[in-house]
């Protein structure tokens, strides 16, 4: 054997392997890495808005909320959601003072990603907000939110009649106690219903 033989088998076995790669990789349909030539390449093609929007997989508040205001539902039900929702985003978020907690359109806003995470939790065309941007109950009617901490918050609904503190309002407290009717819970709670 001569000296060239080693390196002659060792640029037949190369070259082998580089046909087999290059015909496997047209086999699979994957472009060549070592094969691209320059070429101007046209531009990406437009991506629609809606799919920028929206993922294969729900948004988690999708799923906490897959049930809010349906004939399947209750009230008592929607503001339970509605209060998981917010606690699961907290937890998600982590830290003081995850998003602005006070008017309505805040927590809307929140759900929708206006949070110190950017997490969006739901979508903007999700049957929970109306046109203004709220958050609304079954009757379409904005919710109430009444904050303590960021781990105390109350939910109030004003019930089939549409009207904010009267006999039909539901509540759901903090402690995921509910109240009914117009007047504010007592600070002992143990007069609400389950």
């Amino acid at each position: 054997m001569t000296q060239t033989d080693p390196q002659r088998r060792f640029k037949t076995a190369r070259l082998v392997v580089l046909v087999v790669v290059t015909l496997l990789a047209l086999w699979v349909g994957k472009e060549v890495p070592w094969s691209k030539t320059v070429e101007s390449k046209a531009a990406p093609a437009e991506v629609p808005a809606a799919a920028k929007r929206r993922s294969a997989e729900p948004l988690p508040g999708e799923v906490i909320l897959k049930t809010y205001g349906t004939p399947s539902s209750t009230v008592e039900r929607d503001l339970e959601a509605v209060g998981h929702a917010f606690e699961n985003l907290i937890l998600l978020i982590k830290g003081g003072e995850p998003f602005r907690m006070g008017a309505n359109e805040e927590f809307a806003a929140a759900l929708r990603g206006a949070n110190r995470a950017q997490l969006r939790f739901l979508p903007d065309d999700h049957s929970a907000f109306n046109a203004a941007g709220q958050i609304v109950d079954r009757w379409g009617a904005p919710l109430f939110f009444h904050v303590e901490a960021a781990d105390r918050i109350d939910i109030r609904s004003a019930g089939p009649d549409g009207a904010m503190w009267t006999a039909d309002d539901v509540q759901r407290l903090h402690s995921g106690r509910f109240h009914r009717g117009g007047a504010l819970p007592e600070e002992d709670d143990s007069q609400t219903q389950r």
